[in-house]
C-alpha cells in the first residue's frame, strides 16, 4: 500500500484475551492442558466461537466441503486473490494454549486492527482456520490444506476414520461444518510458535521461516503368537511387542545414522490382547520420520521400511505396514521470506532465518501461492503439552510483523 502505516500496532491485550478465551475450550484443570481433537464437540465449540468473532469483525464467513473456515474482509477489488493468513484451531490431546490458535487469532487481531483504523485495501484479507491440521484423531494430518490445494480428492478424505470407526464426512455433518464456499489465496502467511528450542535458547525474537522438512508416516503391525506368560519359554516366544520394542530402538540408531538433523519417532504402540499374563500376539504401531534434505529423506524412508522387515524376521513375526503420509521438503517463496525478515528488522526485532521441524498447513499452500511463515519463541522449546508457553509480548511482536507484512501485500 502507498500509505505509511509503519507505526500501526495491534492491541496486545485484546490478542491475549482472545487466546486465553479460546484456551478455555476443552481445558482440563487436572492436567492443565486442553483437548480439541478435530470434529469433536470441543472443536465445534471453538469453531462456533471463531465464526462469531469473524462475523463481529464484519467478515464474510465461508465454510468449504472439508470444514475449512474462511473469514473474508471486504476490499476495493473483491475478485482479487486474497492475502490469506491463519493456521488451525484443533489440538492434540492435552495441548498447550498457542499451537495453531495463535496463528488464527493473531490473524484475527490484524483484521481487527485494520478495522479499528478504517483501513481500506485493494485486495481482500482472508483469515483461515484449516481442518484437522494435527492428525491426532483422523490420521491424515493437514487434511484441510490438503483438500484446499487439491492434493487428495474429497471422497478419500471423507472416508478417513478415527479409532472408533467414525468417518470424517459424517462427523463434519454432525457438527454442522460441511459447507461449499471457499476463497482463492494469492499469498499465504502463517504465524506460529516455533515448537522448538532455538529462538528461545538464542534470545531471538522472530524466526523468518525458509521452509519445512519433509516427513513420512507409517502404520504397521507385527503378528506373532499369543501364549501363556508363565508356561511359554522365552526362547520359544513370538512376542509381537518385543518386535515393536526392537524396532523403536533401531529407529533411534537409524536417525543418528542418516544424520543431518534426521528424527524418527514411534508415537503409538498397541499390543494385543493387552493382558498382563499373555504374550502379545499382535502389536500395531506408528512411525514418523523427518528430514530437510530430499536425498536423505528418501534414504531414511527406504531404511525405515527395511527395518520393519528385519525386526520382524529376527523374532519370527509377520509384518504388514502402510505409508499413510509422504510429504516432500518445502522451500518457501524467497521474496515472502525476505519481506518478513525486512519487516521484523524495521520493527526493531532480532531475526533468524530458519527451517521448521514441524509440519504446517503452509507447506501445502506453498505450491499454490507465494507463502511463508513467522515464528516466535516457545519457552524451553516445549509444545504439544500443557507446559507449552509463549510470552504474550513475543506473541504481540510476531503479530505486528504479520500485520506489517500483510499491509505491504494488500
Amino acid at each position: 500500500m502507498s500509505d505509511d502505516f509503519s507505526s500501526l500496532r495491534i492491541d496486545p491485550k485484546r490478542l491475549e484475551s482472545s487466546i486465553r478465551t479460546m484456551g478455555q475450550i476443552g481445558f482440563d484443570a487436572a492436567t492443565g492442558g486442553r483437548t480439541r481433537l478435530a470434529l469433536t464437540d470441543e472443536d465445534k465449540a471453538a469453531r462456533d466461537m471463531l465464526c462469531g468473532w469473524m462475523r463481529d469483525a464484519g467478515l464474510d464467513v465461508r465454510i468449504d466441503e472439508i470444514g475449512n473456515i474462511f473469514g473474508v474482509r471486504k476490499a476495493r477489488n473483491p475478485e482479487a486473490p486474497a492475502v490469506m493468513i491463519g493456521s488451525h484451531i484443533d489440538t492434540v490431546r492435552d495441548a498447550g494454549m498457542f499451537d495453531g490458535v495463535y496463528g488464527v487469532l493473531g490473524g484475527l487481531e490484524v483484521i481487527r486492527t485494520l478495522n479499528d483504523n478504517l483501513i481500506s485495501t485493494e485486495r481482500p484479507v482472508a483469515l483461515a482456520a484449516f481442518t484437522n491440521e494435527e492428525g491426532a484423531r483422523f490420521q491424515l494430518d493437514m487434511m484441510g490444506s490438503i483438500f484446499y490445494t487439491h492434493v487428495k480428492p474429497l471422497e478419500e478424505l471423507y472416508a478417513v476414520t478415527d479409532d472408533s470407526g467414525r468417518r470424517v464426512g459424517d462427523e463434519l455433518l454432525r457438527i454442522g461444518y460441511r459447507g461449499n464456499r471457499t476463497v482463492k489465496a494469492g499469498n499465504y502467511i502463517e504465524l506460529h510458535i516455533e515448537q522448538g528450542p532455538r529462538l528461545d535458547a538464542e534470545g531471538i525474537q522472530i524466526g523468518a521461516v525458509e521452509g519445512i522438512q519433509g516427513l513420512a508416516w507409517w502404520k504397521g503391525e507385527y503378528a506373532g503368537e499369543s501364549n501363556h506368560a508363565g508356561s511359554t519359554p522365552m526362547e520359544m516366544r513370538k512376542d509381537a511387542l518385543l518386535g515393536a520394542a526392537t524396532l523403536a530402538a533401531e529407529l533411534e540408531k537409524l536417525a543418528y545414522g542418516v544424520g543431518n538433523g534426521s528424527v524418527a519417532t514411534m508415537g503409538r504402540i498397541r499390543p494385543e490382547p493387552d493382558i498382563i499374563n499373555i504374550v502379545p500376539g499382535k502389536c500395531s504401531f506408528t512411525v514418523d520420520f523427518r528430514q530437510y534434505e530430499p536425498a536423505l529423506l528418501e534414504e531414511g524412508k527406504r531404511r525405515v521400511e527395511e527395518l520393519f522387515a528385519s525386526c520382524a524376521a529376527a523374532r519370527g513375526l509377520r509384518c504388514g505396514f502402510e505409508r499413510i503420509v509422504d510429504v516432500a521438503p518445502v522451500v518457501f517463496d524467497k521474496d515472502m521470506v525476505s519481506l518478513i525478515e525486512t519487516k521484523a528488522l524495521q520493527l526493531g526485532f532480532s531475526v533468524r532465518r530458519m527451517y521448521s521441524g514441524a509440519a504446517h498447513d503452509a507447506q501445502f499452500l506453498c505450491p499454490v501461492c507465494p507463502s511463508a511463515m513467522i515464528f516466535v519463541p516457545s519457552r524451553g522449546g516445549r509444545s504439544h503439552c500443557p507446559e507449552e508457553w509463549t510470552d504474550f509480548e513475543d506473541a504481540a511482536n510476531g503479530c505486528n510483523v504479520l500485520m506489517q507484512s500483510v499491509l505491504e501485500l494488500i
